[in-house]
């Protein structure tokens, strides 16, 4: 069945251990034995001719090597901002009985309908009361944002989205507080119960944050820290009375409220070492600790970890039992910058350095969200690239994350404000479907005419409609979800990025290709040196852009289980061929 839809590097170093990775891998035989001098002569060597015969499929086993079973890795995530969601009371605030009452829009629970976009798990940002509008500098753990609503508001929401197959988690603050909060305001007195749930230090210890950051801040005679800014003190985890008070916490929002886990802000400031302020391993043992007294008597509530670091890094609070699952950064900027600039290179260097990195279904896909300039500028408010950024995210091994708006190609850069603005239902003035307000709490983002939801939700060419559609294909295709292996297909025309998704229990395989380029390409060829296909395949075209073609016939399976110069079709700029084979 077809559906006929139309960053610069962030780190060199990211780079650098892709290829250690991928070279490493490649650095030895199979079995272990020392590899040859390279100084000595190397033995004539006959090629014996190649076998045509397909090799033949093995026995499916019962899950895919490695794969896990954890109910957040068959999900698509959706990040809301709630105070830019819905307003229910027309007071120009987005609150939860708004979300609770958009909840159609993402999922409606029926299976049978496809107007919905189908999302089946969210990740609100902080609803806990705080003094700021974003909400990261909490006054209150156990009590909802007055301006969102209630305890009870909160738990409707999160029975009317269970009811409808979505899954909620929660930003959860740990690594700080509001200076309003009642604990820091204690603190500020010596000797007082809480001023060791905080660090002071009676003079300046001398040392800042990167790039000059100030992270020691006056009060009176004295200092005290906080990272991000002197309006959020850090916590100090350290102490066993904040740990205990954190435990709590995370028990009431799973136990009283309901979520199924939390997105850990800033999970790598959590413990600091002198003038070392990141991935200290001090933060490595107390986040495992936390999540084994978090998980005991809930074993699946996940723990999911703001690590803004490298593959190399972020991976390892993966590896080390730290948490279920990270961000994984390098990824989302280098599928950016191929959609952006028309060369896959960085990307296929990053994509294997994160497989490498990653057990299955450990690391978050995403293309942006509440700290980053929306994709749809990024990618020049071009909707071509906007379409194709999701592709890429959506057939990604990952677990995607969307970020509220990006289905519609919502605009913004930074500031901070520009890029949480309120989400537009409607293209009409002045509330455009968010409230009924003269004016929702920040102006409403440039482009609003045509990015809006009801714009688009009809019209099968628009970014609406190639985000639902992805949705559904990952949805019913195992190949493309956690589970399905990813393996790079070498293209005869550059510009064009080709992988192929196997998911080893069902034996689906599916070929995702796609043009970069602004150019359309013709007679794209595909080879495979080894893979995991066997016997004869059949073509079940999945999805097309409007301006390509895709083969007329299947590949050949080698008997390394691969293929060889696969006539694979035309495609047009910045489009994308999905192909299922079918055993």
């Amino acid at each position: 069945m077809r559906y006929s839809i139309t960053m610069s590097l962030r780190r060199s170093l990211a780079i650098l251990f892709a290829l250690v990775v991928i070279l490493g891998a490649c650095a030895g035989p199979p079995d272990g034995t020392a590899p040859a001098s390279s100084s000595s002569p190397s033995p004539a060597v006959t090629a014996a001719p190649a076998d045509p015969t397909p090799p033949p499929c093995p026995a499916p086993p019962s899950l895919t090597p490695g794969a896990s079973d954890a109910w957040w890795t068959d999900r698509v995530f959706y990040e809301v901002f709630v105070r830019s969601f819905a307003d229910s009371d027309g007071d120009g605030i987005g609150d939860l009985v708004g979300l609770t009452q958009r909840l159609d829009a993402l999922n409606d629970g029926d299976p049978t309908t496809d107007g919905d976009l189908g999302v089946t798990a969210l990740w609100l940002m902080p609803v806990a009361a705080s003094p700021s509008y974003h909400g990261y500098d909490v006054t209150d753990y156990l009590a909802i944002e007055p301006d969102y609503g209630t305890n009870d508001d909160f738990r409707a929401l999160v029975t009317a989205a269970r009811a409808r197959g979505i899954e909620i988690i929660v930003d959860l603050v740990m690594n700080h507080t509001s200076v309003e909060h009642p604990w820091f305001q204690d603190a500020r007195t010596p000797g007082s119960d809480h001023e060791d749930w905080y660090r002071w230090a009676d003079a300046f210890p001398g040392f800042s944050g990167p790039a000059g950051r100030p992270v020691w801040h006056r009060d009176g005679d004295r200092w005290y820290y906080g990272y991000f800014w002197e309006g959020m003190p850090d916590l100090d985890v350290t102490n066993p009375s904040v740990t205990a008070e954190m435990d709590a916490v995370a028990r009431f929002w799973v136990d009283e409220m309901g979520v199924a886990g939390f997105r850990l802000d800033a999970a790598r400031h959590l413990i600091e070492d002198g003038s070392t302020l990141e991935n200290v391993p001090a933060t490595f043992d107390w986040l495992r600790a936390f999540r084994g007294r978090l998980q005991g008597p809930t074993p699946n509530a996940m723990v999911l970890g703001e690590v803004w670091e490298a593959t190399s890094m972020a991976s390892r609070y993966v590896r080390e039992g730290a948490l279920d699952m990270t961000f994984d950064f390098d990824l989302a900027s280098q599928m950016l910058q191929a959609v952006r600039n028309g060369d896959p290179g960085s990307l296929r260097i990053i994509q294997s350095a994160v497989t490498a990195a990653y057990p299955p279904g450990t690391y978050a896909a995403f293309l942006s969200n509440h700290d980053q300039d929306r994709v749809f500028d990024v990618v020049g408010r071009d909707a071509a690239k906007a379409r194709q950024a999701a592709t890429l995210l959506l057939t990604n091994p990952g677990v995607p994350f969307i970020y509220y708006g990006e289905e519609v190609g919502l605009r913004g850069h930074k500031p901070d404000e520009r890029i949480r603005t309120p989400m537009p239902w409607t293209g009409e003035a002045p509330g455009y479907g968010f409230t009924t307000a003269e004016g929702p709490w920040q102006p409403i983002a440039e482009g609003v005419e045509t990015a809006n939801v009801a714009a688009q939700a009809d019209d099968p060419a628009s970014l609406l409609s190639h985000y639902r559609t992805l949705i559904r294909l990952r949805d019913a295709h195992p190949a493309l979800g956690t589970r399905g292996a990813i393996t790079h297909l070498d293209a005869s025309v550059p510009g064009v990025y080709a992988v192929l998704r196997h998911d080893a229990v069902s034996g689906e395989a599916i070929v995702v290709v796609s043009n970069l380029a602004r150019r359309p390409v013709v007679d794209v060829r595909l080879s495979l040196a080894k893979g995991p296909l066997c016997g004869a395949m059949t073509l079940d075209d999945l999805f097309a852009g409007t301006d390509s073609t895709g083969p007329t016939t299947p590949p050949e399976a080698t008997a390394a289980g691969g293929f060889e110069d696969w006539a694979f079709g035309d495609l047009g700029p910045n489009e994308d061929l999905i192909i299922r084979l079918a055993p």
